[in-house]
């Protein structure tokens, strides 16, 4: 299928877009390839604005290729703007002065811990007394193109979070959306690039130097993202034609269902509260699932609930609320501090009523989420549930205390039964008993992990399944920490 090259994304998504006000449209994205071209697409056919909030910028083959293409877009005219947390070490070129050289890039940083220099001096450093602000970080990913649509969920810009990594991939969820909604995630990226806590590069501070590296830039970062790609074998393509761009654009639109929403960010002045206060993204999310009648489904990475999560839950459960929750397993988690707080968190889990899952790092279904000629161990990133198969919620809240009470955080809560049956599917897929480990009690009362091994038969262990011995003892060490509030 064919289009004109000066269709807009706009007029892509009008032709799909007659419907009741009030409403806005989703579809959602579990496989990394398929979101993966929707972002590409998404910068490939932008014509005026594209708008990125991140939380972690690779120096992968993606997070090249991303820093490639959207250099590529302000080449022919398109303004950019980045907004970045920089607790984690962002993708060389796309944090670097010389880029933010570009005069249609504006590169920003949210909230820096350290002392930056030259375009990016003047940052708002955290002082001895702002031990919250400290802690907090920028959790956000959003994408925004053109003002048309907007991608969002769980995905940091990343090798493993697409099913590319050579070691480690993760399942994960993102949404992608047209309509009213994009204007109420415009209006959130908006709060944090004008907020005091946010810098800006000073494009009045670039130097001659800085221009003259921008030159260089281009064929730098392309040879980069070919000999990363090369190296890792990548399946995914590193660029996309224009047609080929709204075509992808076209298909996600189409299957798109238009339904009633609420976006819900945190606001960027949370990095300034003082001591523990539950965010109101989290507000939310506890008042979907207090009104919860029957049944709620649950991917949560990180599940570490505490006493005022356990009892809502706990309180559901008495209701006759059927809770199923799939996070990771000590085998499948990417990182052994976290998985601490999910083990100390176990038995009261148990003790709540909810029925507990843990991901099999040698899930049967890992094969449709990573993308390497080898299989890896699969963790999961994902973040969503489906309430009494009306309302779900995709986003990047994790069920710990950092999305509670630190991080800021944002997602969508999706009102329809159509849109509730297709993001359920997913996730009782993953409570499969060939894709997790089912967690019980023993007569005794220690615990048991059930599942089905890769020829159905079925497995019972004792300790935590497939995890080796440096990690059971660095799982150990963490949990005698005093640490679970800052996991």
């Amino acid at each position: 299928m064919g289009f004109v090259s000066q269709e807009s994304i706009a007029h892509a998504c009008r032709q799909h877009t007659v419907h009741r006000r009030g409403t806005a449209g989703f579809e959602m994205l579990p496989d990394g390839r398929e979101s993966y071209l929707a972002r590409l697409a998404m910068i490939e056919a932008a014509q005026h604005k594209l708008d990125l909030q991140y939380y972690i910028w690779d120096d992968d083959v993606v997070g090249t290729t991303f820093a490639d293409r959207l250099l590529a877009a302000a080449d022919r005219g398109v303004k950019v703007r980045l907004l970045l947390d920089l607790t984690n070490k962002a993708q060389v070129e796309v944090s670097s002065a010389a880029l933010a050289a570009h005069p249609n890039i504006q590169v920003a940083f949210f909230n820096p811990l350290t002392d930056l220099k030259g375009i990016f001096a003047g940052n708002p450093i955290p002082v001895i007394g702002e031990i919250d602000r400290m802690q907090s970080r920028m959790h956000n990913k959003v994408m925004i193109a053109d003002g048309a649509l907007v991608m969002g969920g769980g995905r940091n810009l990343g090798d493993t979070y697409f099913g590319i990594d050579r070691k480690h991939n993760m399942r994960d969820l993102d949404f992608i959306a047209a309509g009213p909604v994009v204007d109420a995630s415009a209006k959130s990226f908006e709060l944090f690039w004008r907020s005091p806590l946010t810098l800006v590069g000073d494009q009045s501070k670039i130097t001659d130097r800085e221009r003259e590296k921008l030159r260089d830039l281009r064929k730098h970062v392309m040879r980069k993202k070919r000999a990363l790609a090369a190296k890792s074998v990548c399946p995914y393509p590193l660029a996309l034609s224009r047609a080929e761009s709204l075509d992808v654009l076209h298909q996600l639109v189409s299957r798109m269902i238009w339904a009633e929403y609420a976006f819900i960010a945190d606001p960027p002045e949370r990095m300034m509260r003082q001591g523990f206060v539950a965010s109101p993204v989290s507000k939310k999310i506890e008042g979907a699932m207090r009104e919860a009648r029957s049944e709620v489904v649950m991917h949560a990475a990180y599940f570490i609930p505490q006493n005022d999560t356990l009892e809502l839950l706990r309180a559901a459960t008495a209701r006759g609320v059927h809770v199923q929750v799939l996070t990771n397993s000590l085998a499948s988690i990417d990182g052994v501090a976290a998985m601490a707080g999910i083990v100390n968190r176990r038995e009261g889990v148990l003790d709540s009523g909810v029925s507990l899952f843990e991901l099999n790092a040698h899930a049967v279904d890992r094969k449709d989420y990573i993308h390497v000629r080898r299989l890896t161990p699969l963790g999961m990133h994902t973040k969503g549930f489906v309430v009494d198969d009306r309302l779900s919620f995709i986003g990047s809240f994790n069920m710990d205390p950092r999305s509670k009470y630190i991080n800021t955080e944002t997602g969508v809560i999706i009102h329809s039964a159509v849109f509730a049956a297709r993001l359920k599917s997913y996730l009782m897929k993953g409570l499969q008993a060939e894709n997790s480990w089912h967690i019980t009690r023993a007569a005794n009362g220690a615990l048991l992990w059930t599942g089905q091994l890769p020829d159905g038969s079925r497995s019972v262990r004792r300790i935590e399944p497939d995890a080796s011995l440096v990690r059971r003892l660095s799982c150990w060490f963490y949990r005698c920490l005093p640490w679970e509030d800052f996991l």
